[in-house]
């Protein structure tokens, strides 16, 4: 099998680019597609704020496409290590991710199996945490504690503004009115080292399950000193955005965060890598999982085949995510959702509404 074609194009999302101030304007998303020889096509959606330049398309068109004609897609370790490279060369992360989930996706539907079994299958589903949006006040959080519990979640992470005072206000409130399920602190890298203390002193006595992105991922000193003095796990490691399994080495080998976070967006083949780098040295590697639905998809497949691993991160309000897509990760009675068990990445966009949303194409 060989590669025939590449595609991408660029598509409106109904996504913020800043969830605090809606005036920024929405993300774009790129639409890419790989062609082979086999009429088997890989097809991934992805979606940040790099992507809402129409460059991206560019440059996986006119720089990327070159590359990929004529080699094997089921070559994916020399594919995504050159890929990988070109990063230093001005090749966004979500570029080779973006390829490396195509490849995988050609590959689940050229064995007629899913992605999750290609990794090495290890379970079916996993259990759901809702990841909210930044609010518009610390007792809105009460509210949406409130309705996430009676549609099914057993756990829930909250995004805040990096204001110690209105953080610490959000999460009593977000507590008190969900006194019985897992609740994360997701603060994004906006603390000092003095507010991260302070912030995570307050959760503990809340019994958080784990403190997420209190520092700076360059920080290591400070986030290595905070996991001492806290007994909540601290998770991070979530902004490299290489993500290049030996820039996460001294994270996992130092033992500086408790949690490692990953992102199979920024492509399956080193997020895999890195969840068994992590396993290794007896660590969680929790994935990321914002995005569009093959983004979902992908983090997915990869939780499935490794044990490390404890939530499928699900980023609410749900309709805003799934943008574009025909399906959709809902939540069973016990508060999980199932992996994909058709080939490949297992999940269907809608073309129509692609089409609606196109604003460049290549």
């Amino acid at each position: 099998m060989r590669i025939t074609d590449l595609k991408a194009s660029i598509v409106e999302t109904d996504i913020p680019w800043d969830s605090q101030d809606a005036s920024r304007g929405k993300m774009q998303g790129a639409v890419v597609q790989i062609f082979t020889d086999a009429n088997i096509t890989g097809t991934y959606f992805a979606w940040e704020r790099l992507s809402t330049r129409r460059g991206l398309a560019d440059t996986l068109i006119y720089a990327v496409k070159p590359f990929l004609l004529g080699k094997n897609p089921f070559d994916r370790e020399l594919i995504w290590q050159t890929l990988s490279s070109w990063s230093r060369k001005g090749l966004p992360m979500i570029g080779a991710g973006a390829i490396d989930v195509c490849l995988w996706d050609i590959a689940g539907k050229a064995f007629g199996v899913p992605v999750y079994q290609l990794l090495g299958g290890y379970r079916e589903k996993m259990r759901v945490y809702a990841s909210t949006t930044t609010l518009g006040k610390p007792a809105d959080y009460a509210d949406v504690a409130k309705q996430l519990c009676a549609q099914g979640y057993t756990a829930m992470k909250l995004h805040v503004k990096g204001k110690p005072a209105w953080d610490i206000e959000a999460c009593q409130a977000a507590r008190a009115a969900a006194p019985d399920i897992d609740i994360m602190l997701d603060a994004s890298g906006h603390y000092d080292r003095r507010q991260a203390l302070q912030v995570g002193r307050e959760i503990e006595k809340l019994n958080f399950r784990w403190y997420e992105s209190p520092l700076d991922d360059n920080d290591i000193e400070g986030q290595t000193e905070l996991a001492r003095l806290l007994d909540i796990s601290i998770a991070g490691a979530e902004y490299l955005y290489e993500c290049n399994p030996a820039h996460f080495a001294p994270y996992i080998a130092g033992h500086v965060v408790d949690i490692v976070r990953t992102d199979a967006r920024r492509g399956i083949t080193p997020a895999k890598k890195i969840a068994d780098m992590c396993a290794g040295f007896h660590m969680n590697c929790e994935l990321h999982s914002w995005g569009s639905i093959i983004g979902q998809a992908a983090n997915l497949h990869v939780m499935a085949a490794i044990p490390n691993c404890e939530f499928f991160e699900q980023a609410v309000p749900l309709e805003r995510f799934e943008v574009c897509a025909k399906d959709h990760f809902t939540i069973d009675s016990e508060g999980y959702v199932h992996v994909p068990v058709r080939p490949g990445m297992g999940v269907e966009l809608d073309w129509d509404e692609i089409d609606k949303r196109t604003v460049y194409r290549t």
